[in-house]
């Protein structure tokens, strides 16, 4: 069977969410979750809504998903997902992380890295007047700090600090960042 021509497909999204259940074990099937997911959204938009829509699984951990439908369908794809409040007779409940318009993207800002993070994983450090520590991660312009001082992040269980090439640019001609090899 041929395929349709790019501009005769259906756009799709795609929607990254984590389920919350009483069973820590991350012990939910991928088929038991589609298939509450599938019966949600059967008994809110009936049989033509859950066709027009077309939901499909994507990727499933136990914990963290990704789901594909249509562009049209956004609305209806989240409050199916709000409805699901058990899983095989599990309580449960699923928050959505976000939408993106391709899996790439989707899985880039939303999914978390399956790196382990570690105080000296990348080697390199930033040493400034009123930061330093060592580089846990780079992502564009965006820095996962550890910083040598705890004070930094007291208040907040982060470990990390999150910063941007304008944090440690500072707008000045002769302050080192990424344009000096961040």
């Amino acid at each position: 069977m041929r395929s349709r021509l790019p501009v005769l497909r259906q756009r799709r999204r795609y929607m990254v969410f984590v389920l919350e259940s009483e069973d820590d074990s991350g012990m939910v099937q991928s088929r038991d979750l589609m298939g509450e997911i599938a019966s949600s959204q059967l008994s809110l938009f009936g049989d033509s809504g859950a066709a027009a829509n077309r939901l499909r699984l994507i990727s499933f951990d136990g914990q963290v998903g990704l789901i594909r439908f249509s562009h049209f369908h956004l609305k209806e794809t989240r409050a199916a997902l709000a409805a699901v409040s058990s899983v095989r007779g599990i309580k449960a409940a699923i928050r959505t992380k976000g939408v993106s318009g391709t899996i790439k993207s989707a899985r880039e800002k939303y999914l978390p890295r399956l790196v382990k993070l570690s105080f000296e994983s990348d080697g390199r450090r930033i040493e400034r007047k009123d930061i330093s520590g060592c580089i846990i991660r780079t992502h564009g312009v965006k820095v996962d700090l550890c910083p040598d001082d705890r004070y930094k992040s007291a208040g907040s269980s982060a470990r990390f600090l999150g910063l941007t090439s304008l944090d440690l640019c500072g707008g000045h001609e002769d302050a080192d960042g990424t344009a000096d090899g961040l």
